[in-house]
C-alpha cells in the first residue's frame, strides 16, 4: 500500500472514502468508482467488507499490507484493548504526527519530510516514518529546516486542520508535545473507521 505512486484521488474513488483531507479528496470532481463499471452498486460479502476496511486504513496511513498485519499482531499481544492499541500504533507514527500538527498537508508529504530528516524527537534526529512517539515526547524541527517547515505549515492552514487534544503545538517555536496516547474518540479521520473489522480480517 505504502509503495503506491499513482494518482491518489483514484484511490479515494475506488475505496469510496476520502483517504486524505485535501479538497480534491474530500470533494472529488467525480464521485463514482473509476472504470467503466464504476456506476454499479457494489455488493460486498463479509470478507469484502473487512478487506475494504483494511485497505482504507492502509491507504489513509500510507502503509503496506504487511505493516498493517504487523500492527494487528502487536496489538493482539498487548494486555489492553486490541482495538485501542491498534489505533494508537497507527496514530502515533511520526509521519502521522507531522500531519496532525499540520506541518504537512498529507501523509505522503509527512512521510517524505520525516525520511529527509527534518525532525527531532527529544532532541535526536529521527528519519523513520514508522517511529512511534510516546506520551511526553517532544517533536521539534531541525534549525536548518525551520523555514521549509514554516512554508509547508502555511500551505496546510487553508485546510482547516485542528490539532487533536492528545497533542499540543507551539507554532512559534515549531515544537509539538505528546500529552497522552490517543483514545478512540481522539481519532480524526475523514471517514468512519471500524478497527475491529481490520482485526477480524487477520484473525479469521
Amino acid at each position: 500500500m505504502g509503495g503506491y505512486s499513482g494518482p491518489k484521488v483514484r484511490l479515494s474513488r475506488s475505496l469510496g472514502v476520502a483517504i486524505a483531507e485535501t479538497p480534491k479528496h474530500v470533494n472529488p470532481k467525480r464521485d463514482k468508482r473509476p472504470g467503466i463499471h464504476g456506476y454499479r452498486r457494489v455488493r460486498r460479502s463479509l470478507y469484502g467488507t473487512q478487506l475494504t476496511e483494511k485497505q482504507r486504513i492502509g491507504r489513509y496511513y500510507n502503509i503496506r499490507d504487511g505493516q498493517v498485519q504487523r500492527y494487528v499482531r502487536e496489538a493482539q499481544m498487548a494486555k489492553r484493548s486490541t482495538t485501542q492499541v491498534l489505533q494508537q500504533l497507527l496514530e502515533t507514527r511520526l509521519d502521522n504526527v507531522v500531519r496532525r500538527v499540520h506541518w504537512a498537508r498529507t501523509i505522503w508529504q509527512g512521510r517524505q519530510m520525516v525520511s529527509h530528516g527534518h525532525f527531532l524527537v527529544n532532541g535526536r534526529k529521527v528519519n523513520v516514518p514508522s517511529f512511534n512517539v510516546m506520551a511526553g515526547d517532544v517533536i521539534s524541527v531541525k534549525p536548518r529546516s525551520e523555514n521549509f517547515v514554516k512554508q509547508t505549515a502555511a500551505a496546510a492552514e487553508d485546510m482547516g486542520f485542528r490539532v487533536p487534544d492528545w497533542l499540543s503545538l507551539d507554532e512559534g517555536k515549531l515544537k509539538a508535545r505528546v500529552l497522552y496516547l490517543p483514545q478512540l474518540n481522539d481519532v480524526l479521520l475523514p471517514f468512519d473507521v471500524d478497527f475491529s473489522s481490520v482485526i477480524e480480517f487477520y484473525t479469521r
